[in-house]
């Protein structure tokens, strides 16, 4: 029988599974449909929600983002060898990081212009929402546009301590569908910054996530759950945890830390509404929560996550095929320290496909588990509230404090004053973010010169390594003066 929590969130999600091209193409049928569908606050909520479920694109958090492109680049797998499918990309190969992101860039302008159609139609049909509707949709809205643009900036964006003049990409705040100049970094991210506190300043007062928490839960009774299972949305908290990594990036460490630590303050704090994993929780034989679901911000609710572990990670794929670091790299990574909950449950002793190789150690973070109906076993995190206290650290005077919670959650030791602060700080995001596509985006924000690797390597960064061409289509398109 099917748990609660799995059949709630396929009934919260189960309106989505429209394609979106199916109510925003620019034919004068679909315009009618476009009409029709907001028209009522379920039609707003269809196409808010269509936003959300194609954030799993692969080209998106479905791979590219998360575990698959971000994280080779992060070197954080040993694909050293030449036959290995994904050697050119983790040589930093031009090409073959060319033709990695080039969907995303597609399919996030296509996502972008739902977003905008979205926006406009909370304007010009207000009256079809009530006043929380409203302040929640358009919120979420403009959050969205902030965090799709962002993904792009980072992917398409220069090393911006280094070149925050640079023309990159276009900010798109409309649906029109002509062609936009091309706006200098420093431009982008302020637009960015620009549309998250507007996010946060609309859903301010209005959502649920500030007086009752997360709600990961149905409404039961028959209820609507269109307010609820706030993690899985924009929420007022996840939309200042993007302040905060959007401000670190563009090297304003004050407005950084000021949110991280707001964050920090209102949630762990003031309430305990998104709470570190407690050590039974992870290792709790046969339901062990990997993903740490307590502790998740924001992030997208994968029905077939299983099949990331077994088409990714799997103890059945060849070796030129499966996403593993070597043995020595992991106890490198984890300092040898086994009270580490990460290094005991987000790896699992299994008997690989080659006989020769004999029993090894594989990322079993997204490996299937019974949740026993707490839906932990679906969830893809994009944002956690650990990150918040890595922000911290690198950004507030209280750094080592913040730095320290941190490792005594994970239940690993504190360090001293005497610690070098910003190599604690990066052993913790390498740590803490295998599987989630964040640790390449911490080193280009930081142009690391030398990147070790998951065969033990290591491996000389350039400028160039950082950097990613726009798909061809799109140069044709714009020419050279772009």
């Amino acid at each position: 029988m099917k748990t609660l929590i799995k059949y709630s969130c396929i009934a919260f999600l189960a309106i989505c599974q429209l394609s979106c091209s199916n109510w925003l193409d620019v034919g004068s049928e679909d315009r009618i449909m476009e009409k029709d569908l907001y028209s009522t606050k379920d039609g707003f909520l269809t196409a808010l929600n269509g936003v959300y479920v194609d954030l799993l694109d692969n080209s998106l958090y479905g791979s590219t983002l998360t575990y698959g492109t971000m994280d080779i680049l992060a070197q954080y797998y040993d694909c050293s060898e030449d036959e290995h499918i994904y050697n050119a990309l983790s040589r930093y190969e031009s090409e073959a990081k060319r033709n990695a992101v080039e969907k995303t860039w597609s399919k996030v302008w296509f996502l972008i212009n739902n977003v905008n159609t979205l926006l406009e139609h909370c304007e010009q049909d207000r009256a079809v929402l009530d006043e929380e509707s409203y302040h929640i949709i358009r919120g979420e809205a403009l959050a969205l546009r902030a965090l799709l643009h962002f993904e792009l900036f980072r992917i398409f964006g220069p090393v911006y301590n280094l070149d925050k003049n640079v023309k990159c990409m276009p900010y798109v705040r409309s649906s029109d569908l002509v062609v936009r100049e091309m706006l200098p970094a420093e431009e982008v991210l302020n637009f960015i910054l620009n549309d998250l506190r507007e996010a946060e300043q609309v859903l301010d007062g209005y959502d649920p996530v500030m007086t009752e928490g997360p709600l990961f839960s149905a409404a039961g009774n028959g209820l609507s759950n269109a307010m609820r299972y706030r993690p899985l949305r924009m929420n007022y908290y996840a939309v200042q945890a993007y302040i905060a990594r959007v401000a670190l990036y563009g090297g304003n460490t004050s407005l950084a830390g000021s949110y991280a630590s707001k964050v920090i303050k209102a949630t762990q704090e003031d309430n305990q509404w998104f709470p570190f994993i407690e050590r039974e929780a992870a290792a709790e034989v046969d339901h062990q929560d990997r993903i740490y679901q307590p502790e998740i911000l924001f992030g997208v609710y994968n029905l077939n996550r299983k099949l990331v572990f077994e088409t990714m990670f799997s103890n059945n794929l060849s070796a030129t095929r499966r996403l593993k670091p070597t043995e020595a790299y992991i106890d490198w990574m984890y300092e040898n320290n086994i009270n580490d909950i990460r290094y005991a449950w987000h790896w699992e002793m299994l008997a690989s496909a080659d006989k020769e190789e004999g029993n090894l150690r594989y990322l079993v973070k997204y490996k299937e588990v019974d949740d026993q109906g707490k839906g932990y076993q679906y969830l893809m995190p994009l944002m956690r509230i650990s990150e918040m206290y890595l922000i911290a650290a690198e950004c507030t005077d209280e750094g080592l404090e913040y730095l320290n919670k941190l490792r005594e959650a994970r239940k690993i030791a504190n360090i001293s004053e005497e610690a070098d602060l910003m190599e604690a700080i990066e052993k913790e995001y390498r740590r803490e973010f295998i599987g989630e596509g964040q640790l390449f985006w911490f080193f280009k924000r930081r142009n690391k010169s030398n990147i070790t690797t998951g065969d033990g390597d290591e491996i000389a960064m350039t400028k160039e390594k950082y950097l990613f061409r726009l798909p061809q289509e799109e140069e044709d398109h714009r020419g050279t003066n772009y």
